[in-house]
């Protein structure tokens, strides 16, 4: 078979996957965009729709007023969001300096914008933050490294350093007078302690997308039940929860789930094996 043939079979197979793209990032984009079916066409924008999860938060979620990213990195995330949205308040915390420098990089100095180096917790203090060879696993909790290099890579979960790094509390840092919009939570296991000092904050938060492990990659992390039931005693209740991220033997590894702040919405189904009006874990 001709080289010109065999082309024309991959694009006419590949053709229905980018027309499903466009469709699926045009109705996303309906929501905030006045021209969506050209942002759809637009990889840049239907990239930026991927990293910051954007069709799974409530479509009643924008406007943005103030956002919280708890776990920077490298600015992938908010920088996506800020590719969707005007977002006239955005905080951002990153205890990996080398993360940070980059995430500052790819943001900028922008009006609006704060960012802190510093890790977040249930107390003010010091921690030890285990910075890895990719940035994304860096935790304040030890790896398990034979399990992140079984599904991540040989090298992905490496220590390369260890830093003590300042911690604080969202409760002692924003002001009781002010109201989230958005927090993201992305720490690598150790969502928990956020979680414990934010607890006032998170009485005037209307949402909060966080990353959850369905398997336990560090020692002492907590996995999707435990979060699940800090958040409802918090008073939210689950959207939505993003593809699974697979790992080397089929298993779901992690994904990005959502909740939000609302009583008299509509509850959604237990998961299975749940009782009660929460996880068992």
């Amino acid at each position: 078979m001709g080289t010109r043939r065999i082309l024309n079979r991959v694009v006419k197979a590949l053709t229905p996957a980018y027309i499903n793209a466009i469709l699926d990032a045009r109705q996303s984009l309906a929501r905030v965009s006045s021209q969506p079916w050209r942002d759809a066409c637009s990889r840049v924008k239907r990239l930026a729709l991927n990293e910051s999860r954007f069709s799974i938060l409530p479509p009643t979620l924008p406007p943005l007023s103030f956002v919280i990213d708890v776990g920077g990195n490298r600015g992938q995330w908010i920088s996506s969001l800020m590719e969707l949205l005007p977002i006239p308040e955005i905080w951002i915390f990153e205890p990996n300096s080398d993360a940070m420098q980059m995430c500052r990089k790819r943001i900028g100095e922008r009006p609006g914008i704060t960012y802190f180096d510093l890790g977040l917790g249930d107390s003010e203090g010091h921690a030890e933050l285990h910075v890895t060879a990719a940035s994304n696993f860096a935790s304040m909790l030890a790896p398990r490294v034979d399990f992140l290099e079984m599904h991540y890579g040989a090298k992905a979960a490496q220590i390369v350093g260890r830093k003590q790094v300042q911690i604080a509390t969202l409760d002692s840092l924003v002001p009781e007078s002010k109201s989230v919009d958005l927090l993201k939570i992305d720490v690598q296991g150790f969502e928990r302690a956020v979680i414990s000092g934010a607890r006032r904050v998170l009485e005037k938060t209307r949402a909060v997308l966080i990353e959850v492990n369905l398997q336990s990659h560090y020692d002492g992390d907590d996995v999707f039940p435990a979060l699940w039931n800090e958040l409802v005693e918090q008073k939210f209740s689950f959207w939505s929860l993003s593809p699974p991220y697979i790992g080397s033997s089929g298993e779901g590894l992690w994904a990005d789930a959502v909740f939000v702040k609302g009583e008299n919405r509509r509850q959604p189904k237990r998961p299975h094996g749940a009782a009660g009006a929460s996880w068992q874990t």
